[in-house]
């Protein structure tokens, strides 16, 4: 049987696990936690020699004990595929072979790595070890042409003992990689199947006498005051025992030793533990809001007092205890806010490098986020340091799925099988070893969509008998039998709400929610209001963080993102992967800035006269945190003041009064912006925590547009086909033959580009493909036709009125809407456009929008509103952005998503102007407040695009007035859109006057002026 296929050999000749560390010849080295510097360490990655093979015996025998010279190179760390070789192909779920426990394609895609390495006199006496840090999926090792062993488990690290087969000098190295195994059947994450050396190889030697492994635990008193720091450690000696050895522990803090503590005369064997316990006094607590990080070395003495290693390790004091049902951080409460966080690069698939991981962490932390769930396998060892320094609280999920099981209804069929025992126990035990002294780490999740069974609790015995004290996470124990902490997937609000009214005797986390899919996600404001309500919901993380997009060009030339189906991949799961807060290169989405609001750590609430702080840190004091409050009237900013809160605990709250303003009949808002003064390692001083708005002053509404200079009587002429209304300086044309305004003309320069139509629909978002699939599509809403009934006209005082009444269906059916179209045109060139629809027919499901489409001339290129911004907006994602004055260039309205959908709105629009270079541009000023969004696209280029790449701009600039648009939801696998925030097919009225202007308008009239406001502004 091929090892690749035999679950009873999950490896051979690999070493036991341990934890993820490194030797030094001395403090300062030591302390400088940098591995090159580290004694024996030889980094192996780089260009090696490569070739690819469609079946591992076609591996040629020379490969393992002969130079490859002819072979051309690849790049370690890195996935084969990135680089030309094989097939890319993603599925969420699918195997991409048929299933047939435990065999794999006989063609077996196999890489071939190959590189040589060259040991100096100073490895002469050290045991020579070779470590991976990441293989997918099995792969075998040769040193000058010995078999050193194989392993699997592609996201768990493998060492194995090389001395026997290294020498002095040039050595060989062979490395063959399969891309499936038996393995693959647990490692079927939703993730691109690719395959390659996509970690660090390195080498390590180690002395005859060295320190092998070692625990650190910190215990705290019963007042978490003062604790005491225990070590575990193992010692070895590769030849006979020796005595007079001593263990030497220092602790530091910032360069100053704090404790120590030494275990004299030490008789070193084959394997030797020793145990220290050392008191610290009222020591720094970790916690994600202050990683306090001191510096333990373990020095290892000969017996004549010479130094033979230094190892260093952070700690953290922290411990993790539950009590009554929840769970607490050295013994304060806290929840988690996190994501789902896979391994993607959008240049090398999973090959990331560490200054793409440290800027993922740093984005995390500079969007208040303080956890994140390492979806769904182990991450490079470099990670969870990053997550000590930085302050991140990490439930550490180890390499394990099973969900292609799930299409053919047998989710737990070999996790429910004991034959697999081992393969899984194995997975946890690697796991929890190596990453076991991190501080960051408060939950070890036992996998992913794997069903339940026999194994998962085998798994979660293991865990715990490795490390009791951090709790255990498995999302399918549904019944949390054997894990610490009872998880959901993807539960609706109402869900959520009744869990919370309802506890379970364990606390609850929602692992997955929130499908941020596309544009989106909505309803984090209303899932986070939840969260806040009850004590037992402790943690919630949205799927997910970054788009898998892999960054290619497309046909015509243009970079594009590709996801599923575009490699010949089939079956796939199209752009399912595409799927996160940030875009493929780290550019943060939307979503990331209505998460960020969202958890807000300071609270602001309006009531009466006052504002209401409250403090939702867990471990921290408002005291480093100002809040800047700004009089905004009619959208212009007019006074700050900042007001400081450093009395306020975790969970406190404090009123503060309202600043006085003058009541002149404006609409007045406050804004609060909050803001952490000091610097921290992932942000400057004054860094923006959010923001807030209350209405002060609702304006009253104008019944009239100000006086614009007096001019001639319209004109109207009607002729066969047309109907043409001129005044001084413009003039518009409408067909008479479908009712549509075909021309609108001021100063000789034409507005239109296309004519006005109401729509009911608007190109599909990712989070809204259930509804399309299962109510639009088969209703022909995206076909819906317009049909024109009649126009006619009259002078109103003296002004021309045009009255238009068209109907609006789809065709097969016998519904639609009955609408009318009712111009007002005055002498002063002001054209006011009021809609109304009534319903007929049996269609009363929700629809995607009630808008106008309205083409209009490229020549605008900058855009000045008044309403919710900067940034888009949608019902059920707002938080992030506030009702404010905003000018932006049209490119900035645009939301490039990669798979491209609707974008770009803004909402509760005051008033709206579009204007060219010279100055000259048109003035909308709506009835109540309205969305609006431009594109440089037609909504029919944006619906039949797959990528980017296929966008060409249209002949105009479509502008979308809408009156009511529905909300995001996270419907591609998550919440449908609430029912508050969708949209029905049922009658409507609303309208806006539109106002050519020039340059010099603009010099004489301020556009505020024009802000026509509700009662009921928000």
């Amino acid at each position: 049987m091929n090892n690749w296929e035999n679950i009873d050999k999950q490896s051979e000749n690999r070493l036991p696990p341990r934890a993820s560390f490194f030797s030094y010849e001395n403090a300062q080295q030591a302390l400088s936690f940098d591995r090159a510097a580290s004694q024996h360490f030889q980094l192996l990655s780089g260009r090696w020699q490569f070739r690819y093979f469609e079946h591992p015996a076609l591996v040629p025998d020379e490969f393992y004990n002969q130079p490859m010279a002819e072979w051309g190179d690849i790049t370690v760390p890195g996935m084969w595929q990135m680089e030309g070789h094989g097939q890319l192909q993603y599925t969420d779920e699918g195997f991409p072979f048929p299933i047939n426990i435990p065999f794999v394609p006989t063609n077996n895609p196999t890489g071939a790595y190959q590189r040589k390495f060259h040991l100096d006199a100073a490895w002469e006496n050290a045991q020579t070890l070779i470590k991976f840090d990441g293989v997918e999926t099995y792969f075998e090792v040769y040193v000058n042409g010995h078999y050193v062993g194989f392993s699997k488990g592609s996201r768990l690290c493998a060492e194995f003992d090389i001395s026997t087969f290294a020498k002095p000098g040039e050595n060989l190295l062979s490395v063959r990689v399969l891309q499936w195994a038996d393995s693959t059947y647990i490692e079927d994450q939703d993730m691109w199947w690719m395959a390659g050396i996509f970690r660090d190889v390195y080498l390590t030697g180690r002395d005859p006498v060295h320190l092998n492994d070692f625990t650190v635990v910190t215990a705290f008193d019963e007042n978490y005051c003062d604790a005491v720091l225990n070590i575990d450690a193992d010692l070895c000696n590769l030849h006979e025992p020796v005595s007079g050895y001593r263990l030497h522990a220092q602790l530091f803090d910032d360069g100053i030793c704090v404790a120590q503590l030494s275990a004299d005369n030490l008789t070193i064997g084959d394997k030797t533990r020793c145990r220290l316990d050392i008191p610290v006094s009222q020591p720094r607590q970790w916690n994600a809001e202050h990683p306090a990080l001191y510096q333990l070395l373990l020095t290892l003495y000969d017996e004549a007092g010479n130094v033979i290693s230094v190892v260093p390790q952070r700690v953290g004091f922290r411990d993790i205890c539950v009590r009554d049902g929840l769970f607490y951080v050295n013994g304060r409460y806290l929840k988690l806010h996190g994501v789902n966080r896979h391994d993607h690069d959008h240049r090398k698939g999973r090959a990331v490098d560490m200054a793409r991981v440290e800027r993922d962490i740093i984005l995390m932390k500079q969007h208040n986020i303080n956890s994140v769930r390492t979806a769904h396998y182990p991450n490079d060892p470099r990670f969870y340091e990053l997550c000590d320094i930085y302050g991140l609280f990490v439930m550490a999920e180890t390499d394990l799925e099973s969900h292609g099981f799930a299409n053919v209804g047998d989710l737990s069929r070999i996790t429910d099988d004991p034959r697999w025992e081992h393969a899984y126990v194995e997975r946890i035990g690697r796991h929890v070893m190596a990453q076991k002294n991190h501080p960051s780490i408060i939950i070890w999740s036992l996998g992913n969509e794997s069903g339940y069974g026999c194994n998962i609790r085998a798994m979660a015995a293991r865990c715990k008998a490795l490390d009791p004290t951090r709790l255990v996470h498995y999302e399918e124990d549904r019944d949390a039998e054997v894990t610490d902490v009872i998880s959901t997937m993807y539960s609706r609000v109402q869900m959520m709400n009744a869990f919370g009214e309802y506890p379970h005797a364990k606390p609850r986390i929602l692992c997955e929610y929130a499908h941020a899919m596309g544009n989106g996600p909505g309803g984090l404001a209303e899932y986070q209001a939840v969260m806040n309500r009850h004590a037992s919901l402790q943690g919630h993380y949205i799927w997910e963080w970054c788009d898998h997009g892999l960054l290619e060009t497309g046909e015509n030339g243009q970079s594009r993102y590709a996801y599923g189906g575009d490699y010949g991949d089939y079956p796939n799961n199209y752009n399912f992967c595409m799927d996160g807060l940030i875009y493929p290169d780290q550019t943060p989405g939307p979503g990331l800035r209505e998460y960020k609001q969202v958890l807000c750590p300071v609270e602001i609430s309006h009531a009466g006269n006052t504002l209401r702080v409250k403090n939702r840190y867990w471990f921290s004091s408002l005291e480093d945190i100002t809040l800047t409050l700004t009089v905004q009237v009619a959208g212009r900013c007019l006074e700050d003041r900042q007001i400081a809160l450093p009395h306020l605990q975790s969970g406190e709250s404090e009123t503060v009064p309202l600043p006085e303003f003058t009541d002149n009949g404006q609409e007045t808002f406050l804004n609060i912006r909050i803001s952490k003064n000091s610097p921290t390692a992932y942000s400057e001083a004054n860094h923006p925590l959010g923001h807030y708005q209350v209405l002060l002053q609702a304006a009253q509404p104008l019944e009239t547009l100000p006086d614009l200079k007096a001019t001639g009587a319209l004109v109207c002429d009607e002729q066969k086909h047309q109907l043409i209304v001129r005044g001084e300086n413009f003039r518009l044309e409408f067909s008479r033959l479908d009712g549509e305004l075909k021309s609108w003309q001021a100063d000789g320069v034409e507005i239109t580009g296309r004519a006005p139509k109401l729509n009911f629909f608007k190109p599909v978002i990712d989070n809204h493909k259930q509804e399309f699939e299962g109510i639009w599509q088969p209703n022909h809403l995206q076909i819906m036709q317009q049909h024109f009934r009649s126009l006619s006209w009259k002078n109103q005082n003296s002004d021309v009125v045009i009255e238009v009444h068209s109907i609006i269906a789809p065709p097969v059916f016998d519904f639609g809407m009955r609408c009318v179209y009712r111009w007002q045109i005055t002498p002063q060139g002001a054209v006011s456009l009021d809609l109304s629809g009534t319903p007929y027919g049996h269609f009363d499901a929700i629809i995607p929008k009630i808008g106008l489409d309205f083409g209009v001339s490229r020549r605008f290129t900058q855009v000045e509103y008044y309403g919710r911004g900067p940034g888009e907006n949608y019902p059920d994602s707002r938080q992030a952005n506030l009702i404010g004055h905003y000018q932006q260039p049209v490119s900035r309205l645009f939301e490039n998503y990669p798979m491209p959908q609707d974008n770009g709105n803004r909402q509760d629009i005051r008033w709206l102007s579009l204007r060219d270079d010279a100055g000259k541009g048109i003035f909308i000023q709506p009835r109540r407040p309205l969305n609006f969004s431009l594109w440089p696209y037609s909504s029919q280029m944006l619906q039949q695009a797959q990528h980017i790449d296929e966008l060409t701009q249209d002949s105009c600039l479509t502008l979308n007035l809408d009156h009511q648009i529905m909300g995001l939801g996270s419907n591609s696998w998550g919440s449908e859109v609430l029912d508050s925030y969708r949209v029905y097919f049922t009658a409507f009225r609303y309208g806006f006057t539109m106002l050519p202007f020039r340059q010099q308008d603009n010099d004489s009239l301020s556009l505020a002026q024009f802000s026509i406001q509700p009662q009921e502004a928000n």
